[in-house]
């Protein structure tokens, strides 16, 4: 009994190891987006490695246009170290008319319910400078370094 317990510990404390050492290196990084000299509210951040070791990460903005970049598999929020491509977007949806639609909730649809009301899908529009959306076109360009990051993304027409 003493031996399989022992061997549980054993495993238990190189499975512990392991995990630890698969851990995404990151460095904190935050900003601001501001566009036309506001901050831009519910925008989306991607920041696109350019080296073929590097992960993606992504935020979305604040009220006040901060954000705080997460990797996907970090255990923390930031990026790791290395050059990045910046796309940044604010996707809204818009009626026939050309007006901004608000939804405050997702209601869940009845499917086994022939009069239950389905929610009506319409098209995005980018409320940003669509060259920020692409990686063919940004300007934007930020090095993640090993300490405190920040950055202020100024879009401009």
């Amino acid at each position: 009994m003493k031996k399989v317990l022992y061997i549980i510990i054993v495993l238990f404390a190189i499975f512990a190891v392991s995990c630890n050492s698969n851990q995404v290196p990151v460095s904190p990084v935050s900003g601001e987006v501001i566009y036309n000299g506001k901050p831009v509210e519910n925008a989306l951040i991607s920041f696109v490695p350019q080296s073929s070791n590097g992960r993606g990460a992504s935020a979305q903005t604040e009220s006040n246009g901060s954000f705080v970049i997460l990797t996907q598999g970090a255990t923390k929020n930031g990026a790791m170290t290395g050059k990045y491509k910046v796309l940044v977007s604010k996707l809204v949806e818009i009626d026939g008319n050309g007006n901004e639609v608000k939804r405050k909730f997702i209601e869940k649809i009845d499917h086994a319910n022939p009069n239950s009301q389905q929610e009506q899908m319409y098209p995005q529009k980018n409320l940003l400078p669509e060259k920020y959306a692409k990686e063919e076109t940004t300007e934007l360009i930020v090095n993640v370094e090993k300490k405190n990051n920040h950055f202020k993304l100024e879009l401009k027409d």
